[in-house]
């Protein structure tokens, strides 16, 4: 039966004479043995993706539009639309991805989402944050307490700190070290699972092997590492139409789940990370600068550095609060709103840095 793998991607720039929109399609026949793995394809040309190109056009362009009126300085936004056709049948929506990079007061942001269904929701998923905070110099003395006060990681904040517990679990020595200690408490009551990467309606990866949820670490517990095949995990794998081989998938799909937490009413909100520095360290520890706020003073924003390892600073989450939410950028993860100890807490374990970046 005929497989074809379709990815349609725009790219819109603004320049002095208007947004410069470009769109490309990349559209590949796959073949499969009886057992499910791929092991050839090529690429064709063919009108079959012309709907997803025009999908991709109307993603950039209402977005784009959305931020400039909300925020403007906007650098670039980047679509991509992946679809499907399996025999005869027209093609189907799998993923598709927003980014846009905008330049703030407070530094360059990027505000990305994913989505696996119709392509239009992506944009009030991306435009329907409060933006508005971002359009002024996050300039503000911090309250006199923030160090002694809770802290509430929005979900493109704690999407980091997922990302890098993941990798921390699953590199090489990650690997040794969850095989170590699986069964260990190491959370309290998180559970990160690591998503399937195949397409709407498959349930099998490239090399034939089942595509299932990976729990990483279960209700707080270390899980143990799932087995490797041909250097992917288990159930991971992705074709590679210019490597001609199989290889992990380019964004790992994350979600974080777990109890409930109270928002606290005297809490410092952690909204967006700034770009442009350095994350993630050969030490194991991230870094992120972030535009925060008091909660009962919320037009007075200021920018909070948030230094340690990830698995560490997990350790002092109190709870999930708000809309769960797809946070996409070098990751895709889903999570919610983290409700977190203070500052003076983190600080008092020795795993953590916190200081407030001074105007």
């Amino acid at each position: 039966m005929r497989e074809l793998r379709l990815r349609a991607s725009g790219l819109l720039t603004p320049t002095p004479g208007g947004p410069r929109l470009t769109v490309s399609l990349d559209i590949v026949h796959l073949r499969r043995t009886a057992a499910g793995r791929i092991v050839d394809s090529r690429r064709i040309d063919g009108s079959v993706a012309d709907e997803a190109a025009k999908n991709v056009a109307l993603l950039l362009t209402d977005a784009t539009a959305r931020i400039d009126t909300t925020l403007g300085g906007l650098q670039s936004a980047v679509a991509t639309i992946h679809e499907r056709c399996a025999g005869d049948d027209p093609p189907t929506i799998g993923r598709a991805d927003l980014l846009v990079r905008v330049e703030t007061a407070a530094g360059p942001v990027v505000l990305g989402t994913v989505g696996y269904g119709a392509p239009a929701a992506l944009v009030p998923a991306v435009t329907g944050h409060d933006l508005a905070g971002l359009a002024h110099q996050p300039d503000a003395e911090p309250p006199d307490d923030w160090r002694e006060r809770p802290l509430i990681l929005h979900p493109g904040p704690s999407a980091v700190l997922v990302a890098g517990a993941a990798f921390s679990l699953t590199s090489r020595n990650g690997r040794q070290t969850a095989q170590r200690l699986a069964g260990r408490r190491v959370l309290p009551g998180l559970t990160i699972r690591d998503l399937p990467a195949v397409p709407t309606g498959y349930d099998l990866d490239d090399l034939g092997d089942p595509a299932e949820v990976n729990t990483l670490v279960d209700a707080g517990r270390i899980c143990p590492p799932v087995r490797w095949r041909d250097g992917v995990p288990q159930g991971r794998a992705v074709w590679d139409h210019d490597a001609a081989a199989c290889g992990p998938p380019p964004i790992v799909r994350l979600d974080l789940d777990g109890p409930d937490g109270t928002a606290p009413s005297n809490a410092i909100e952690v909204l967006w990370c700034v770009e442009g520095l350095q994350r993630y360290h050969g030490d194991g520890t991230i870094r992120i600068h972030c535009v925060a706020r008091p909660v009962d003073r919320p037009d007075n924003s200021f920018v909070i550095v948030l230094h340690g390892k990830p698995i560490h600073l997990l350790r002092h989450a109190r709870g999930l609060t708000g809309a769960r939410t797809a946070v996409y950028g070098d990751s895709d993860v889903t999570t919610r709103s983290l409700v977190f100890a203070s500052a003076a807490e983190l600080e008092g374990t020795g795993h953590a840095v916190v200081s407030v970046v001074n105007s």
